[in-house]
């Protein structure tokens, strides 16, 4: 059964990868959460990516509007449920993975595509989760984190040194600003938008 974008709202972790050669990976921490088309997904140390999740028919595609890696082939996957567990096997690249979703409140949920004259940024939230991505000509980062209160709590990172570091995004008059000397104009919004 084929699942609609809009089932994959929330925090997923992949529980395992199976690459062309047969082996297999259960122990690397990737984190994707997916907000209604919007998306961040942590991969472990200097890895992740965030961006636009489209589907067709049962392919999505994830296009990566900010990454630390070099560009790649065109990220695109089958998607099938296999009971609570969302299969994706590769369109461009031989492999498959296995998805399971974290449990958690699901609203509020919205998205922010962010520019500023050298950067790209994203920031979703979902529920109690947020993801913050941007990549400027001299810095990313790829992170994922729990708002509690009015605190956003970091939990896990491309970058280790964030983890545990507290931001405060600030939004006035279609701009943004999230504890960096960086004035982000929304270029996309998606959803009803509370900080």
């Amino acid at each position: 059964m084929t699942p609609l974008i809009a089932e994959c709202t929330g925090l997923w972790r992949r529980t395992l990868l199976v690459e062309a050669d047969g082996s297999r990976d259960t122990g690397t921490n990737v984190q994707w959460l997916q907000g209604i088309s919007m998306f961040v997904d942590v991969r472990g140390p200097g890895e992740g990516f965030a961006g636009h999740l489209d589907q067709r028919l049962d392919v999505f595609e994830w296009t990566r509007l900010v990454d630390l890696q070099p560009p790649g082939p065109p990220d695109a996957g089958r998607m099938s449920w296999a009971g609570e567990v969302l299969v994706e096997v590769g369109v461009h690249a031989d492999y498959s993975e296995h998805w399971e979703r974290e449990s958690g409140p699901t609203q509020p949920c919205w998205g922010l595509l962010l520019a500023s004259d050298d950067a790209t940024g994203v920031l979703v939230r979902v529920g109690e989760r947020f993801g913050w991505a941007y990549r400027s000509a001299g810095a990313g980062e790829i992170s994922l984190g729990v708002v509690d209160g009015t605190g956003w709590q970091i939990t896990d990172s491309a970058d280790a040194r964030r983890v545990g570091a507290v931001v405060s995004p600030r939004l006035t008059s279609g701009q943004l600003r999230v504890d960096d000397d960086i004035t982000w104009q929304i270029q996309e919004s998606e959803g009803s938008v509370t900080l």
